[in-house]
């Protein structure tokens, strides 16, 4: 096996004991640039692993275009918690992302680093022995894996898997940087898009478990004639008495009400 570790860049990729690999520069037109040009990764999309699964799916379908032969990928993603989503287009590239999980390295790993790679079919040994052979058992060759560069700490990489009898070449590298650099900005779109509704969810459902409380503290005040924080007192006390959160107390209260509970409604 030889690995051919590729610079940052898109051009002088620098072979690690093995074949030299030189990307060849950024095609021109058709190929549009990433700025102007965004996969749909949000719609539809519920999880981070939802439009993984879809960004594989487009990878692989750009690059057996770009190829005219089939190229599988799959793609990983490790936010800046460090919580890790993978997909692919298909069973047999998923299977060989969770297996860098179980060995704990492997060119996925290294191009979410930063480092782009390809891992050649044939040639010496050097490293990922058990990885090669299991990609030749699922009836793959060569392995390119590039870097997506992502804001926040977060990271993630696409790697793409070529027949045995294909090779990537320069032009192949520069198609798959080319794609990264488009994916990039689509799959930090849809990420921040995901944390917006996520931030939103979270600020309604704080709203709401307040309103719920206060409400509820409303009637209790009524009832016994005392200041808010008695009633607060008096809910935490029920809260604790019935292993029960104080939202669930309240709502429990404001149901018993002969008008029933209150609806929340938030206005700008």
């Amino acid at each position: 096996m030889t690995i051919s570790v590729a610079g940052t860049g898109n051009r002088g990729l620098k072979a690690a004991g093995g074949r030299q690999a030189t990307a060849g520069s950024i095609a021109p037109e058709p190929w549009p640039e990433p700025s102007g040009f965004l996969l749909d990764l949000v719609t539809g999309t519920e999880t981070d692993a939802d439009s993984l699964r879809r960004l594989a799916e487009s990878a692989a379908a750009t690059l057996t275009g770009f190829l005219k032969a089939q190229v599988d990928c799959a793609s990983t993603l490790t936010s800046v918690q460090g919580a890790q989503s993978r997909a692919a287009n298909n069973g047999r590239a998923a299977a060989l992302a969770a297996l860098e999980i179980e060995l704990g390295d492997g060119p996925l790993a290294q191009a979410a680093a930063g480092t782009a790679v390809v891992v050649e079919a044939a040639g010496t040994p050097l490293r990922w022995q058990t990885y090669r052979g299991r990609c030749a058992e699922a009836g793959y060759g060569e392995v390119l894996a590039v870097p997506l560069r992502l804001d926040g700490g977060n990271c993630c990489a696409l790697a793409f898997f070529a027949p045995p009898d294909l090779g990537f070449s320069p032009e192949a590298v520069s198609h798959a940087t080319w794609f990264a650099g488009v994916a990039a900005q689509s799959l930090k779109l849809a990420l921040e898009v995901r944390s917006i509704r996520s931030a939103g969810d979270n600020l309604k459902s704080v709203l709401e478990s307040r309103t719920s409380i206060d409400v509820a503290c409303g009637v209790i005040m009524g009832r016994n004639r005392c200041s808010y924080a008695d009633a607060f007192s008096m809910l935490a006390g029920a809260s604790t008495h019935r292993n029960k959160k104080v939202r669930e107390v309240a709502e429990g209260l404001l149901k018993n009400l002969p008008s029933g509970s209150p609806g929340t409604r938030f206005e700008l």
